[in-house]
């Protein structure tokens, strides 16, 4: 059943469903690249690869992880299995991947070709919040092969509040990214009874470039796109049992093409329940570009994308990671989540859900 959220959008728009399917938790252990055994913690970031193949992001790590995951016909997780960790070629706090762009990737080797050196192959995105950056890595080694320009105002970001969300459209053509709460300068980060307001970012990627561009930095986009204000919704109700501040932002993004967003928030309260997990959908078509305004967006009521409610819940997991997965019979498509333990002992588990559209 579809659950209307607060800001929700006319009723034309296209009916989008999120359904559940199922849940299981992920190995405690993964093999490292030396053939010994490394314990899995922070996974905050997902992609799907192609066929069963997936990868995760690993927080504050010169790690991540890839895996196979066999899914029932209906979309149920069955098995998470040859779960190695991949070696990164520098440590950052990583909290999202996605894969490489064709163009971008096709640029990517045009510099170094240009420079006389091979290309690196396939490629993914990380996007890292310490820097932050958004880095290009290349799956054969790990090897940092380039960033991605952004916008200098994310260099404000609050600590640990950074680049949290990273997605690239169906067709390649863009990046999007989200900081995980208000920047400094466009207002507060939640409170126990109010949210946050963030930038979800809009990165257009070339097409395709002439001989000349190898004389440039060539693994870049040409620079930033449309910004969009998200309003995340507040912390959710708990039972307080400690004195830490509550937290509430956006952990990750999923383009579904034409700007059409799934966004993931999560919510993590000093009580009980100890997180809430909500899906939204948005779409930037019709949004307002807030790429000149450098200051309390979070007044700018009028600029904010409407969103709408899809699910909701609090599972006893802490979700990160949200990607979109292989089509199902009927013509439903996996959506898979990711939780981060942040080694404090709740569960490391993947769960799966049916997008139907």
């Amino acid at each position: 059943m579809l659950v209307m959220g607060r800001s929700a959008s006319s009723a034309a728009e296209p009916e989008i469903r999120v359904e559940m399917a199922g849940s299981l938790p992920l190995p405690d252990d993964a093999a490292g690249p030396d053939g010994s055994t490394e314990r899995i913690t922070g996974l905050s970031g997902l992609t799907w690869l192609r066929e069963n193949s997936w990868a995760a992001a690993i927080d504050n790590s010169d790690r991540y992880a890839t895996f196979t995951l066999t899914l029932s016909a209906a979309g149920e997780p069955l098995a998470v299995e040859d779960l190695p960790a991949r070696p990164l070629g520098a440590k950052h706090d990583y909290e999202d991947v996605a894969p490489c762009p064709p163009e971008l990737t096709a640029r990517i080797a045009r510099r170094f070709t240009s420079r006389g050196r091979a290309a690196p192959g396939e490629c993914l995105l990380f996007c890292e919040e310490d820097t932050p950056a958004i880095r290009g890595v290349a799956v054969a080694d790990g090897s940092l092969v380039g960033a991605v320009p952004l916008p200098a105002i994310f260099k404000t970001r609050r600590p640990n509040r950074g680049l949290e969300a990273l997605a690239v459209e169906p067709d390649g053509s863009r990046i999007w990214t989200a900081n995980e709460e208000a920047l400094p300068d466009d207002g507060p980060a939640a409170t126990v009874n109010a949210g946050t307001v963030v930038r979800i970012v809009e990165i257009p990627i070339p097409g395709p470039a002439h001989p000349a561009d190898a004389a440039a930095d060539a693994a870049s986009p040409s620079g930033s796109g449309r910004q969009f204000a998200y309003q995340v919704d507040p912390p959710h109700e708990f039972v307080k049992v400690a004195t830490m501040p509550p937290l509430s932002g956006v952990v990750a993004l999923v383009a579904l093409g034409n700007g059409k967003l799934l966004v993931l928030e999560r919510s993590g309260a000093p009580g009980l329940p100890p997180f809430e997990n909500r899906i939204y959908l948005v779409d930037t078509a019709n949004g307002h570009d807030v790429a000149t305004i450098e200051r309390d967006l979070a007044t700018r009521i009028d600029t904010f994308l409407r969103k709408r409610l899809l699910w909701r819940d609090s599972l006893g997991c802490n979700l990160e990671g949200l990607a979109l997965g292989p089509e199902l019979k009927g013509g439903a498509c996996v959506l898979a989540a990711i939780s981060d333990n942040g080694g404090i002992g709740t569960p490391t588990r993947l769960v799966t859900f049916r997008l139907k559209k």
